[in-house]
């Protein structure tokens, strides 16, 4: 079962995600020395991409803001092995005009838990959430109620 970390965290990147598809954010490149990707429609090498999450602080339950760092070749992996079913949804949800939240703090009950609207998504947030790794200095988060 994923703890709230996990869950936080999946919340996080799927709205850079969703911030990515319209504009907001984009795919960062630099001189990193990892294989190039490749770009699927040119069939030609590109630098590799990442993107930067900063996941807000939850003193409530234990989590210290903290920086993922989530590879462009991970992600488009993820994609090319999820149900088709759910790809639809993620797509549908990415091309939504507001932002909806995956997951929420349930104050009450001191827990992340699941918004009622995307329950399909949810589960496989957790995996894309699990791609994203934590930044060195980026100041990992406590384990008090993970």
């Amino acid at each position: 079962m994923a703890g709230n970390l996990e869950r936080w965290r999946a919340e996080h990147t799927a709205k850079y995600l969703w911030w990515v598809a319209h504009g907001v954010r984009g795919w960062q490149s630099d001189r990193i020395s990892y294989a190039p990707e490749t770009d699927r429609l040119a069939a030609r090498p590109k630098q590799p991409g990442y993107l930067v999450i900063q996941v807000m602080a939850l003193p409530e339950i234990g989590i210290d803001r903290h920086t993922l760092r989530l590879w462009r070749s991970d992600y488009q992996a993820l994609l090319d092995r999820t149900d088709p079913a759910i790809k639809d949804e993620w797509a549908a949800f990415l091309h939504r005009a507001r932002w909806s939240s995956l997951w929420y703090f349930d104050a009450r009950n001191r827990r992340i838990r699941p918004g009622n609207e995307h329950r399909g998504l949810t589960a496989w947030t957790l995996e894309l959430g699990r791609l994203a790794e934590v930044l060195p200095g980026g100041k990992p988060a406590t384990q008090q109620n993970i």
